[in-house]
C-alpha cells in the first residue's frame, strides 16, 4: 500500500500595536498596520489551503487502508475455513489408520493362532499353511496401507504448519494495517482541528485587513 506523503506548513503571524504619537507617525503606523495584516491574512489562506490538501491526502490514505484490512480479513475468513477442511480430513485420516491397525491386530493374532494350530495339528498342516501364507499376505497389505497413511501423516503436517505459519503472517498484517489506519485517523482529526483553525484565523484576518484599509483610506 503506498502511502503518499503530507507537508505541514507554518506560518508565525505577529500583530504590531499602534503606539507611536503624533498625525504623520500615526498614519505611516496605520499603513504599516495594514500591510502586516494583510500578510498575516494572506498567511493564514496560505496554512488553510496547505491543510486542506493535507486533508484530502489523508482521507486518500484511509481509504486505501480500509482496503487493505477488508482484503487481509477475506483471507482470514478463506484461511479459517480451510483450516477446518484440514482437520476434517485428519480426523477422517485418523479413523483410517485405527481401523487399519484393527485388522492388522486382528490378522496378526489370527496368524499366531494358526500358526500354533501347524504345530498342534499336523493333519492339517497343508490347509494351515495356506492359511497362514494367506494371512500373511493381509498382513503385508495392512502394512502397506499402514505406512501409506503415515505418509499422507507427515504430508499433512508439513501443510499444516504452512497453514499456521500463514495465519500468523496475515494476523501481523492485519494488526499493522490497523494500527496504521488508527494513526490515519488520529491525523485526519488533528487536521481537521487545523484546518478549522486557520478558516477562523482567514476571516479574523480579512476582517481586519478591511478594517484598517478603511483607516487608511
Amino acid at each position: 500500500m503506498k502511502r503518499v506523503s503530507i507537508a505541514v506548513a507554518v506560518t508565525a503571524t505577529t500583530v504590531l500595536a499602534l503606539s507611536t504619537p503624533g498625525l504623520v507617525n500615526a498614519k505611516t503606523d496605520v499603513g504599516a498596520k495594514v500591510e502586516q495584516l494583510k500578510g498575516n491574512a494572506e498567511n493564514s489562506r496560505l496554512n488553510l489551503k496547505q491543510y486542506e490538501e493535507n486533508l484530502k491526502i489523508v482521507n486518500s490514505n484511509l481509504e486505501m487502508t480500509d482496503t487493505a484490512v477488508k482484503s487481509l480479513d477475506r483471507q482470514k475468513e478463506a484461511l479459517t475455513k480451510q483450516t477446518a477442511e484440514s482437520k476434517k480430513g485428519k480426523a477422517t485420516v485418523d479413523t483410517v489408520k485405527k481401523q487399519l491397525e484393527t485388522l492388522l491386530s486382528s490378522e496378526q493374532q489370527k496368524q499366531a493362532t494358526e500358526q500354533k494350530q501347524i504345530e498342534e495339528l499336523k493333519k492339517a498342516l497343508v490347509m494351515a499353511e495356506a492359511n497362514a501364507e494367506k494371512r500373511q499376505q493381509n498382513v503385508d497389505h495392512y502394512q502397506e496401507k499402514l505406512k501409506n497413511v503415515d505418509n499422507e501423516m507427515a504430508s499433512w503436517s508439513e501443510r499444516n504448519q504452512s497453514i499456521i505459519e500463514l495465519e500468523q503472517a496475515l494476523q501481523t498484517k492485519s494488526a499493522h494495517a490497523k494500527g496504521e489506519k488508527k494513526r490515519l485517523v488520529e491525523k485526519r482529526t488533528n487536521y481537521e482541528e487545523e484546518v478549522s483553525k486557520w478558516r477562523k484565523q482567514v476571516r479574523v484576518s480579512e476582517r481586519e485587513y478591511a478594517n484598517f484599509s478603511k483607516v487608511r483610506e
